[in-house]
């Protein structure tokens, strides 16, 4: 009796527990990682851009006008320059731009999302390796007694980071969306002022191809880590358990890890 239930407390749980859990939590993350905003969550999207948009783009139209006031006014100020023909033409080119991109807004967006959706799907090349499944030896067995509870421990929290990781990037989405209109009207203000539209842009970039670059990282670490082999420390089979659960462990540490920097990582590569 004390043995089975040394047996359930000690190398049953935490193994078992891991296991449904990091693979409960990477089915949801791979079932949505190719999703578009409009996948992700129809009731979402359609709420947003049946609701909110409208409101953010009446919010951006009056604020074209606005804009184009102050870059007026900034023009006639100066006294070191001129009013030309030229800055006339550039002003009201600045506007026809601005209203066809307010009149596009949804189009383009969308558009985007599904470019990076796509190129996900093609570079997503991820087969979860199999956590250690093996006989219990004696090491699995000093495993499971040593670290085990500590092992479910870090299978949940490297799997929620990931989870939060993919989830929150569509609340991101979302929210930059509604963003876009009055972002946009910056361009109608002219130098100094369009620099907020130019922001947008390269936070919508950085937040869109964030999940071609985390779609990357999980197949680069899925080869990775099935190619590592410990080294022999010269001990007995018996023992070879031990080291087959640390492989699982340092798997699933990596793989957090990497998916939490991808998004730093592809900032300072292109400065976005």
């Amino acid at each position: 009796m004390f043995d089975e239930i040394k047996e359930i407390l000690f190398y049953g749980p935490s193994f078992a527990l891991s296991k449904v859990v990091w693979d409960w939590i990477m089915g949801l993350c791979t079932g949505i990682i190719t999703a578009t905003p409009q996948e992700f969550s129809p009731a979402a999207w359609e709420y947003v851009t049946e609701t909110l948009y409208p409101w953010a783009l009446a919010i951006g139209t009056a604020c074209v006008n606005l804009f184009f006031i102050i870059n007026f006014l900034k023009a006639v100020s100066n006294f070191k320059e001129n009013i030309t023909l030229e800055l006339c033409i550039e002003a009201l080119i600045r506007l026809v731009a601005v209203n066809v991109l307010l009149h596009a807004g949804v189009l383009i967006v969308r558009a985007v999302f599904t470019m990076a959706s796509l190129l996900a799907g093609q570079v997503l090349s991820f087969n979860t390796p199999d956590l250690f499944t093996g006989e219990m030896d004696h090491g699995s067995k000093l495993f499971w007694l040593l670290f085990g509870y500590g092992y479910f421990l870090v299978s949940a929290v490297c799997g929620v980071i990931i989870f939060l990781t993919l989830y929150g990037r569509y609340i991101k989405l979302y929210l930059l969306l509604l963003f876009y209109p009055i972002a946009m009207s910056a361009v109608a203000g002219g130098r100094g002022i369009e620099s907020s539209a130019y922001a947008w842009i390269r936070t919508f970039l950085s937040n869109t191809l964030e999940v071609v670059v985390i779609a990357l990282v999980m197949s680069v670490a899925g080869y990775i880590i099935r190619g590592v082999n410990l080294p022999d420390a010269g001990i007995e089979g018996t023992w070879d358990g031990f080291a087959e659960a640390m492989k699982s462990l340092l798997y699933m540490i990596l793989m957090a890890s990497s998916v939490k920097g991808a998004s730093a990582l592809m900032n300072k590569a292109f400065n976005l």
